[in-house]
């Protein structure tokens, strides 16, 4: 928390803060989805979303979920803040692998200022280039709506090539605007504005992707049951944390003992968190699309790896465990980690510094990450196998999914912000009990 925390009453400043990420998060960005592109059929577009029956629609009523239903709605924000993700995970696994980049990372504050530099620059970059192929998308895909026979997305009247040009400009605007407002929110709010952002979209698609499931008293019953049964089992593996003993090597000087210090070293049951599933998701996007080939469909492919069936399922969570592993490798450097421990003389307890302390910590590693792993495959291929056995095609995207899981991460973390922020007001006051009192404002 900032200085100015510290110097106000803790419940006004917290309260300032909340209302800060509500009217920025559920007014602002939320008034923004519902602005729509200019040119784009809001009605043909709702319909496409919505089609049971279509691949393409099924892989828009996912990422529908993310932005709070801003695609269904043509939105000037149906990009979310989707390129930033992409990006900071481009810039993040380019850090790991360029010297140049790692060496910035390590100067402090300001190589992080450098390193969030380049990724709006990547994000910018991102956004261009989405933008410009939802624009083509919009201007030359066509609905069969029933009766109409065949309709485009794009409203007549309008040319295509102005149309492309504007949209590109709208989309991409719209994006970097919803970026600056989760950077406001993590600077005056509370919480990670990114992940605010995210949460407060699926939270707002809760109710429409909840409505087929119908009246049926056991179908809701059912979805209740197996969503609380998620819940707490999210919270059991996000708050999981392996803690392996560390000793620090003791020195005798003279007649005194210096050293012999113990701590831990937390690895975390889910330390690639969602970042996977977001790796998967356009290979299984890209798959979805070559199902429709002719060559797939001649070879009887079709049938195992379209969404819905249980080819398809068992390639996601497969491309999910294979992303884990992959991201696991490159964000750890285990022989670095062992570098460190040595130089500021801690080591495994009972394990030798060096490569006996890699090979143990990668094998702990291995393990955890397996079923890591698999907790996250089970998660995102959840939705499918629930709407598969209630009979429902579309309905049931958000319950037992990512989404979920990214509404309970954002709520353990708001949480621990909030007792951080507390912590350090308590500690404060301590410290002001045996000097002068507090400047501004009453302690609390």
């Amino acid at each position: 928390m900032a200085e100015r925390d510290l110097s106000e009453s803790p419940v006004r400043e917290l309260l300032r803060r909340f209302l800060i990420t509500f009217f920025l998060g559920m007014v602002v960005y939320r008034f923004g989805t519902y602005v729509p592109i200019p040119g784009v059929s809001v009605e043909v577009l709702g319909k496409l979303v919505t089609d049971s029956t279509s691949t393409i629609g099924a892989i828009l009523r996912y990422a529908d979920m993310f932005s709070g239903g801003a695609i269904q709605n043509a939105s000037i924000f149906g990009l979310g803040v989707t390129p930033y993700i992409s990006a900071s995970i481009i810039i993040q696994l380019l850090t790991y692998s360029i010297p140049a980049l790692k060496a910035l990372q390590k100067e402090g504050e300001g190589g992080r200022r450098k390193l969030n530099q380049y990724t709006r620059y990547a994000t910018l970059l991102i956004c261009l280039v989405q933008a410009t192929i939802a624009a083509i998308a919009l201007a030359n895909y066509t609905v069969n709506v029933g009766s109409q026979g065949e309709t485009s997305l794009l409203q007549q009247g309008y040319d295509r090539f102005a149309f492309i040009v504007t949209a590109v400009m709208v989309i991409t605007t719209g994006s970097m605007a919803i970026l600056w407002i989760a950077e406001q929110i993590t600077r005056h709010g509370i919480g990670n504005g990114v992940s605010i952002i995210i949460a407060i979209g699926i939270i707002a698609y809760m109710p429409s992707a909840l409505s087929g499931i119908g009246t049926d008293l056991v179908k809701v019953l059912m979805v209740a049951i197996v969503c609380l049964l998620l819940i707490a089992a999210i919270v059991v593996v996000v708050q999981a944390v392996r803690r392996i003993g560390l000793e620090q090597q003791r020195r005798v000087q003279g007649n005194k003992i210096y050293g012999g210090a113990q701590t831990t070293l937390p690895l975390k049951l889910n330390q690639a968190n969602v970042i996977p599933v977001i790796f998967a998701s356009p290979v299984i996007i890209v798959i979805n699309v070559l199902v429709g080939w002719q060559v797939i469909a001649w070879l009887g492919l079709d049938q195992m790896f379209s969404y819905g069936n249980v080819g398809h399922r068992y390639l996601f969570a497969a491309l999910i465990i294979f992303f884990t592993f992959f991201y696991i490798s490159i964000t750890f450097d285990l022989k670095e980690m062992s570098s460190h421990f040595k130089q500021s003389g801690f080591f495994v307890r009972g394990i030798r510094p060096g490569q006996n302390t890699v090979d143990y910590l990668q094998a702990i590693l291995t393990r955890i990450t397996f079923v890591g792993a698999i907790f996250l495959a089970l998660i995102a291929i959840m939705p499918e196998i629930i709407g598969s056995t209630l009979g429902q095609t579309h309905s049931n995207l958000l319950v037992g999914g990512t989404g979920l899981m990214i509404i309970v991460g954002v709520t353990i973390d708001v949480m621990q912000k909030v007792g951080t922020f507390f912590l350090a007001q308590q500690y404060r006051g301590l410290g002001d009990e045996g000097g002068r009192k507090p400047s501004g404002g009453k302690r609390f």
